[in-house]
């Protein structure tokens, strides 16, 4: 299950998942982003993907995750938060983009560091 929200106040798009996430909530996810993402137009934002309550995750969320987070950033967002689950998750993700974190456009941070 998950909850997205469009805060107009901050600029701010807050994607929080929990539970068990399936490769179909995964892809209905990603499309109802994108709709949001189409809604907002021009504007300048950020977003948060929280995944640090989820459990358990199909192979194929996190890749789906990672899609909307590409969308987000074509989209023209400042910056991407993602929340994962610990500090390992937290590793493998910023190893993978350093480059884009060193640049400002994505933070990631373990949930035990969030709270």
């Amino acid at each position: 299950m998950y909850i997205l929200n469009w805060n107009p106040e901050q600029n701010l798009i807050e994607a929080s998942f929990g539970g068990f996430v399936t490769n179909a909530e995964a892809e209905v996810f990603a499309e109802e982003f994108r709709e949001v993402l189409l809604d907002l137009g021009d504007n300048r934002f950020e977003a948060v993907i929280d995944f640090a309550m989820v459990p358990r995750m199909e192979d194929k969320v996190l890749d789906s995750i990672k899609e909307t987070r590409e969308t987000a950033l074509f989209a023209g967002a400042n910056c991407i938060t993602f929340v994962a689950r610990n500090e390992d998750e937290t590793a493998s993700l910023v190893d993978e983009r350093l480059q884009q974190v060193l640049e400002g456009k994505e933070r990631y941070v373990a949930y035990s560091r969030a709270a």
